[in-house]
C-alpha cells in the first residue's frame, strides 16, 4: 500500500516538473519573440512540446510566430492542432487559421470558417473584422462594410475596425465616410509613429476632397428627402478650397478645414440613423456644442511636430485641459 502511494506521489512530482520545464521554455520563447528573435522562439516551444505533446499553448504559440515569419504551411500545421478541441486558445489558434487561408488566396473559406465561429463566439469582434477584410480583399465593400459596423458595435475603440472601414468607405469613393473613422482613430490612438500615418491619410483625403466635384444629393427612403450625410459630402469641396485660400499654409489649412467640417456637421440634419450618425456625426456634434473644436483640431494636428502647435497648446493650456476632461468621460 505504501508501495503503491509512492509510485502516485513520484508521478505526481514527475508531472510538476514536467509542466514547470514546459512553463519555463514557453516563457523564454516568449521573450525571445519580443525580441523578434523567431528562430530561436521556435525552438524554445518546440523543447516544450517535447516535455508536453499536448500543450496546446506551446502549439499555439509556434502558429503565431510561424505566422509571423510567413511559413504559411507550419503556421496552418500548428493551428489545426490546436482546433482539434474547443480550449482557451481556439479562437486565436481559429484566427491563424484563417489567416493563413487568406494568405493563400482563400477568402471565401476563410470567411466559412469565421462565420462557423461566430455560432459559438457571437461576441467575438476579431471574428467580424477578419471577415470584413476578407470581404475586402474579394471586392464586396458593402459586406465589409457591414462586417466592420458589427465589429465596432462590439468594440467601439477598435482602432484597425475604424481604420479599415475609412479604407472600404475610401473604395466606394464616400470621401466625408472615409475622413470620419480616421478621425475618431487618431482621437484615441496611442501610438505615435501611427497615428502620424493616420493623419497623414486624412490630409490626403481632404486633397481629394478639393478636386472632387461635388455630387447632387440623392433621397434615401420615403421618410427623407436626401441623406445629411450626402448634403455634408457635398460641402466637404467648398471647405476645403475655402480654407486652402484663407489658410494656405499648414498646420492651419488642416486646423481650420477640421473647426469647419464640426460646425458643418452640427448644422446638417441627417434624417437617417446608420451607424456614421451614431457613431461618428453624434460624437463630434457632442464635442463641437461642448466647445472643444479648436482643442480637438489642434490635438489631431499635434501627430506632426509642430513648433505653432505648441505654442497654442502652451498658450491655451486651460482650454486643452477641458477638452482633455471631457474626452475621458466619453469613455
Amino acid at each position: 500500500m505504501r508501495y503503491a502511494f509512492l509510485l502516485v506521489m513520484m508521478g505526481f512530482f514527475t508531472l510538476q516538473a514536467q509542466q514547470t520545464e514546459t512553463e519555463k521554455f514557453i516563457k523564454q520563447g516568449q521573450a525571445l519573440f519580443g525580441h523578434q528573435l523567431y528562430e530561436d522562439a521556435i525552438n524554445k516551444f518546440k523543447q516544450a512540446i517535447a516535455f508536453d505533446k499536448k500543450c496546446l499553448e506551446a502549439h499555439y504559440e509556434l502558429a503565431y510566430t510561424y505566422l509571423t515569419i510567413k511559413d504559411y504551411d507550419e503556421a496552418l500545421y500548428y493551428s489545426r492542432n490546436v482546433l482539434g478541441e474547443r480550449n482557451e486558445y481556439w479562437v486565436d489558434a481559429l484566427l491563424i487559421y484563417g489567416a493563413v487561408l487568406t494568405q493563400k488566396g482563400k477568402m471565401k473559406a476563410a470567411v466559412r470558417e469565421y462565420r462557423k465561429a461566430l455560432k459559438d463566439y457571437p461576441q467575438e469582434y476579431l471574428l467580424y473584422y477578419n471577415i470584413a477584410d476578407n470581404y475586402r480583399l474579394l471586392k464586396e465593400e458593402n459586406k465589409a462594410e457591414q462586417a466592420i459596423i458589427k465589429c465596432l458595435q462590439l468594440n467601439r475603440n477598435h482602432i484597425p475596425s475604424h481604420v479599415l472601414l475609412s479604407s472600404v468607405m475610401k473604395t466606394k469613393g464616400e470621401v466625408l465616410k472615409s475622413m470620419l473613422p480616421l478621425y475618431y482613430a487618431i482621437l484615441i490612438e496611442v501610438d505615435e509613429q501611427r497615428k502620424l500615418e493616420l493623419l497623414n491619410d486624412l490630409q490626403v483625403r481632404w486633397r481629394v476632397a478639393m478636386v472632387q466635384k461635388p455630387q447632387a444629393s440623392k433621397p434615401v427612403s420615403k421618410h427623407s428627402r436626401v441623406s445629411g450625410l450626402a448634403v455634408a459630402e457635398s460641402k466637404l469641396n467648398s471647405i476645403a478650397r475655402e480654407t486652402s485660400v484663407n489658410h494656405p499654409e499648414e498646420p492651419y489649412t488642416f486646423i481650420n478645414q477640421t473647426v469647419m467640417l464640426l460646425s458643418m456637421l452640427s448644422e446638417v440634419q441627417t434624417g437617417e440613423l446608420d451607424y456614421f450618425d451614431i457613431r461618428y456625426v453624434d460624437f463630434f456634434n457632442r464635442l463641437y456644442r461642448a466647445g472643444h473644436a479648436q482643442s480637438f483640431a489642434n490635438f489631431i494636428c499635434s501627430a506632426k511636430y509642430n513648433a505653432e502647435i505648441l505654442l497654442w497648446l502652451a498658450d491655451n493650456q486651460s482650454q486643452f485641459s477641458a477638452f482633455i476632461n471631457w474626452m475621458e468621460l466619453q469613455q
